[in-house]
């Protein structure tokens, strides 16, 4: 099915089909492109385009990555490839490239031995085989925001016009989604969706506790004195933030209430997303 009969299909039998398909373009690595701009698929400039509008959101990435004590150049699986296929052409004097390296696995699998399944992921990372850490990192930024840009999408594939040219249906949509997203942003109100259920509303704070507990009663009057003293300090990260009106690090469920996302207040605390939702899992997830 192509872009525009996708498109087609949503506005006369409301199948979803082509946000899945805008979505899974959304992975495709950009920076990486052979072809640079020049795409085969029409999902992939709307993509790309929706991608620009938290751009800002996806420059937070290296950071994420140095708190794993990663490096957006030598962690990369370019150049990891290349630290092994120099060693390799030091000692043998053949040079080893992406198209070639098939050829050479089994001989580069004897002599490297345990190292060689890092390389070899390099090489599947390079040639898009598996997800490298980058895009592992994107996708948990789109998956953030991509409520959001769903909401605009629906605005502007529901309007626009396929009778038109694929470089004219690309362009309104671009256009028509931009300009919605970020109505939406200055109406100041949120489409939340939650265990099958949607609406739009307008964000408020109803207290710290209610941030980390949700309608839970949030007592932490059974806690350790070490888990009190996290709850405490999440909540004089969440007071700050509100009274200085930092509240785009935070969720908003079907009530309008504001809640805590473990990854931003783990990366305000210090510590791993991963640890924060170990520590909190005995009260109540969080994790949205």
């Amino acid at each position: 099915m192509t872009f525009t009969e996708a498109i087609t299909k949503y506005q006369t039998d409301g199948d979803r089909a082509v946000f899945a398909m805008i979505r899974d373009a959304m992975n495709y690595d950009f920076l990486r492109s052979p072809t640079r701009m020049q795409f085969d698929k029409s999902e992939l400039y709307v993509a790309f385009r929706c991608l620009r509008l938290i751009r800002g959101k996806l420059a937070t990435i290296k950071y994420t990555l140095s708190e794993y004590g990663l490096n957006t150049v030598t962690d990369s699986p370019e150049y990891i490839f290349a630290e092994f296929t120099a060693t390799w052409r030091s000692y043998t004097r053949e040079e080893i490239t992406v198209d070639n390296f098939p050829e050479y696995a089994d001989q580069m699998r004897r002599y490297y031995g345990d190292r060689f399944p890092q390389m070899r992921n390099a090489y599947l990372r390079i040639i898009g085989k598996l997800p490298s850490v980058w895009s592992i990192l994107q996708g948990r930024v789109v998956d953030e925001h991509w409520t959001a840009i769903e909401s605009a999408l629906e605005f502007a594939l529901s309007r626009v016009d396929c009778s038109r040219s694929e470089r004219e249906i690309i362009r309104y949509i671009n256009l028509a989604t931009r300009t919605e997203y970020f109505r939406n942003q200055v109406d100041g109100l949120r489409r939340v969706r939650r265990e099958g259920r949607k609406a739009y509303v307008s964000p408020r704070y109803l207290g710290a506790t209610y941030a980390i507990f949700g309608n839970a009663s949030g007592r932490t009057d059974t806690l350790t004195p070490r888990l009190r003293q996290l709850i405490d300090r999440i909540t004089t990260i969440i007071e700050e933030d509100m009274r200085n009106g930092r509240v785009d690090e935070y969720s908003v469920d079907l009530n309008g209430g504001y809640r805590i996302k473990n990854r931003y207040i783990a990366s305000r605390l210090g510590v791993h997303e991963a640890s924060l939702s170990r520590a909190l899992g005995p009260i109540r997830s969080v994790k949205h």
